[in-house]
């Protein structure tokens, strides 16, 4: 060959190259800009989370009461990661973790945890851009549109808006992750399949410590493998056994945390016809709600098929579910698009149809959050397709689909701006449960969260008071609704009881306990009514039993000692006391009540160290220095009985100025 025709092929390789690096440029910054514009969208629709702040459905056991997140040492984290140490019947570490980062920055500032959620849905929403933009073949119309409604879609509120979903956007973070990693890999040059390979798996692996739903990967990578037209053959099955090993142990893992609660449902609660029917029933609904995204709630529930609640669209959902998967089947060979969306959607989708009844609501808006990228990407590549036609005839649909999709984007907005507001608080949350569908559940926590605002309104600088008369009402709503739930005789017992109304408290408790002889809470609870009404055996008789239920249960030893004090019983009394004197000796009233204890039995020594030892642990007490006032008098050292006595006097208590001067009489 001539050294011209050479230099001409060179020439041409370069012009190629750089005609190349040009284009590819050109689509990054594209794609930087579409992103981009898709992310403010995204975040300006879900800015009023940042206002939001902490409810009572999970927040307080993921944050409030969960002492995992209260360190990141290495011996904690070596905690979280313990399989034994499940929070909220889920095991789930990284999620875990995440809290404790949040925790080390700002303690209970709701707005940080509400700020990393939306922090890993912008991510997520970006991911999604990426994955759809490379399963397309780069087309950046289809990849903007589905990462587009997925940032902006009401449904996906409750997984952003609700800080114990972190699950949520942590799994499909490290999900989304690893199916580009696994597309990357299955396009690779054979020296770079390796390292892929391994991102995959390791991301996997990250996905299910966020939450066990990601264990259906395996099968969303099996369905890439089916669209991107690859054999299956024994190699392609080969390099999946990891991940279907990882998901069967943690699967197993889930099942067997789960079951350990209320969480999964005995079988017998519904026979499998209905079973069927719920799991079409919310099929369609997730599909409905994709279009038609109106009466959203945090709380779907049951309908009640005993009283013939059942509506005409749970008998006819598993036609029409049938009747798409029959279409779908018949359209593998036709339409692999379609075929591919539809199964990612059931796939992802099918662990919480509740074929097995999990939890108490029959469907969530959360479960939408990764299976809508399945519905979305046919939508958008037809819309695509249909854009790219040039007969005339398509004209008029070309332009009716531009302005669908506007007024889908605009409306998906402002849904998601107001409804945000609803995640504001318990209260708020709860009234819009009950307005759209009223409910035993949904009146219960809304009277939790009312009569203990304090423990959940976690971060505010001015928590408002309790309303126990509004939560007395949603007590008694849940009741009616239904009478089998022994946590709400007791919620509605204990606002009787602060009432003074102990007949009343004391009805509801036995009732209570007549519905659940395992609650070791209730049990306590009944016991301080007794003790409030003096009928001091009763009250021992439930301090006992609660013991004997959950013998850690702190309050029922404290409070029995105390009943033993009142009732003369000082023997009994000083030996619980000094158990929970050897449990916990920073305690100052335990000192406090054993020393009077001690007096009350003559031990005057051993009373005058306790009453000490309960100054030192709070000297703020006036009615301790008064009470070893009493202690000095009784061994004669009327100088530091006086001492106390003034002491308890200039702290506020009310001293009888005839002691004051017997006790100078004394001295003189």
């Amino acid at each position: 060959m001539s050294n011209k025709k050479q230099s001409n092929i060179k020439q041409n390789s370069d012009t190629s190259k750089k005609v190349f690096l040009v284009a590819n440029q050109k689509i990054h910054k594209t794609n930087l800009l579409w992103i981009s514009g898709i992310l403010l969208l995204t975040f300006i629709a879900f800015t009023p989370t940042l206002k939001n702040g902490f409810t009572n459905w999970d927040d307080n056991v993921y944050i409030g009461e969960n002492t995992l997140i209260k360190s990141l040492s290495a011996e904690n984290i070596k905690k979280i990661f313990d399989i034994d140490n499940q929070v909220a019947l889920n095991y789930h570490p990284i999620t875990i973790l995440s809290f404790a980062i949040d925790y080390k920055l700002s303690k209970y500032n709701p707005k940080t945890y509400h700020a990393t959620n939306l922090l890993f849905h912008l991510l997520n929403t970006a991911l999604v851009f990426w994955f759809i933009f490379l399963l397309s073949g780069n087309k950046l119309q289809v990849a903007a549109m589905v990462a587009l409604f997925f940032g902006i879609h009401p449904m996906h509120i409750e997984s952003v808006a609700w800080i114990s979903e972190r699950k949520d956007v942590l799994y499909v973070f490290f999900f989304m992750s690893s199916l580009i990693c696994y597309y990357k890999y299955i396009h690779a040059e054979r020296k770079n399949k390796l390292p892929l390979y391994m991102f995959t798996l390791i991301l996997f692996l990250l996905s299910i410590l966020s939450k066990a739903m990601a264990v259906v990967l395996p099968l969303i990578l099996l369905l890439i493998d089916f669209y991107e037209g690859r054999k299956l053959d024994k190699y392609s099955i080969f390099e999946k056994v990891p991940f279907f090993i990882f998901a069967l142990f943690f699967g197993v893992i889930a099942s067997r945390i789960q079951s350990q609660g209320a969480a999964i449902a005995n079988l017998d609660t519904f026979t499998w016809l209905q079973r069927f029917e719920f799991a079409s029933y919310g099929m369609v609904n997730y599909i409905y709600n994709l279009f038609v995204p109106i009466n959203l709630s945090c709380f779907y529930p049951y309908p009640d098929p005993k009283n013939n609640y059942l509506s005409f669209i749970f008998y006819i959902s598993p036609f029409i579910v049938l009747g798409l998967s029959a279409f779908v089947l018949w359209s593998i060979r036709k339409n692999k698009i379609l075929v591919f969306g539809f199964l990612f959607f059931c796939v992802t989708i099918a662990l919480v149809l509740q074929f097995i009844t999990v939890g108490k609501v029959i469907m969530a808006d959360r479960y939408s959050y990764l299976s809508y990228i399945g519905l979305l990407f046919p939508i958008a590549m037809g819309y695509e397709w249909l854009q790219h036609q040039e007969n005339k005839k398509y004209i008029s649909l070309k332009k009716i689909a531009k302005l669908l999709i506007v007024l889908c984007v605009a409306i998906c907005l402002v849904l998601t701006y107001q409804r945000i507001k609803v995640w504001k608080n318990s209260d708020i949350l709860w009234t819009d449960a009950i307005d759209k569908y009223p409910n035993s559940e949904a009146y219960h926590s809304r009277a939790s969260y009312l009569v203990n605002k304090s423990a959940i309104d976690k971060g505010k600088k001015n928590v408002e008071e309790n309303e126990y008369d509004r939560a007395l009402e949603d007590f008694s709503n849940s009741i009616k609704l239904n009478p089998n739930n022994a946590q709400v005789y007791t919620g509605r017992a204990n606002i009787y009881a602060l009432k003074n109304l102990f007949e009343l408290a004391l009805n509801d408790y036995s009732r209570a306990i007549e519905l659940d002889k395992t609650d070791a809470q209730t049990f306590l609870n009944r016991a301080g009514a007794y003790n409030l009404m003096k009928q001091f055996d009763k009250a021992i008789v439930d301090y006992n039993t609660a013991l004997t239920l959950n013998p850690n249960l702190i309050a029922a030893k404290q409070n029995r000692s105390y009943v033993y004090v009142n009732m003369g019983n000082y023997a009994k009394a000083i030996a619980d006391l000094n158990e929970l004197i050897q449990r916990t000796p920073s305690n100052a009233d335990y000192y406090f009540y054993r020393s009077f204890a001690y007096f009350k039995m003559g031990n005057f020594n051993s009373a005058l160290a306790d009453n000490t030892i309960s100054i030192q642990l709070n000297p703020n007490n006036n009615v301790v220095y008064y009470n070893r006032s009493f202690i000095n008098k009784a061994l004669g050292k009327f100088k530091d009985a006086l001492d106390d006595a003034l002491k308890a006097q200039s702290m506020g208590y009310s001293v009888n100025p005839e002691y004051i001067n017997e006790l100078k009489s004394k001295i003189l």
